[in-house]
């Protein structure tokens, strides 16, 4: 093959990636934007962590389970309650603004808070234990916080599809009402992200087991 017909082929290759990948983000623009959302909170909780200390941290563990010092001392069933516990507030807060034509707007106020939160710990990881905050950052929370984010976005996905339904239905009278089979649909999909949800607090049990005695503060 001449180096024309390579060069042609590259090229036409990346236009069709580059056609490709706009289309998904078409696609998904809700879940991107969404994304952009938690991103933006973990940044400016970065940001902040660098005038946060520990109470700031002990305050917010309940919903985001930051307190990374009783990892090691704490017992499985413990890691994994405080863990499930904090995805399921905000796919829970997810859910039910779901059932408000208003929660749509509500929704990426939970992303920001969620990534804040992340953000937050791993912010002040840094700034207080330097390179090791990082790795145990990397070892032991981001790993199953993944999966929780991951749980969480595609709460908040649902969660606005269905709330723009009944903003539909409220202004549109011939868009009818919300039948009982898309509101078991609703139900169903909420079920399956809690099951994703139990998935990630079971990593956050694994990473904590394997890794969280290996560090002291």
């Amino acid at each position: 093959m001449s180096m024309i017909a390579i060069k042609h082929s590259f090229r036409h290759r990346s236009i069709i990636d580059r056609k490709n990948f706009i289309e998904a983000l078409r696609t998904n623009r809700v879940l991107v934007l969404f994304s952009l959302a938690l991103i933006g909170g973990m940044m400016f909780g970065a940001i902040f962590a660098r005038n946060a200390g520990m109470t700031a941290l002990d305050k917010l563990d309940f919903l985001f389970y930051s307190n990374f010092k009783t990892r090691a001392v704490q017992s499985i069933t413990s890691v994994f309650a405080a863990s499930f516990a904090s995805s399921f507030i905000f796919i829970f807060v997810c859910f039910l603004c779901g059932l408000s034509m208003w929660g749509m707007f509500i929704i990426p106020a939970v992303l920001f808070f969620r990534g804040f939160g992340l953000g937050l710990t791993s912010g002040y990881l840094y700034a207080a234990y330097g390179f090791k905050g990082i790795l145990f950052n990397l070892a032991v929370i981001l790993p199953g916080a993944f999966v929780c984010c991951l749980a969480i976005l595609l709460a908040a996905r649902e969660g606005s599809y269905f709330s723009r339904r009944i903003a539909s239905c409220g202004t549109s009278p011939e868009s009818g009402t919300i039948s009982s089979q898309k509101m078991r649909l609703y139900l169903l999909r909420f079920g399956a992200i809690l099951a994703l949800a139990f998935s990630a607090a079971l990593l956050d049990v694994l990473f904590s087991a394997c890794f969280a005695s290996m560090f002291s503060f």
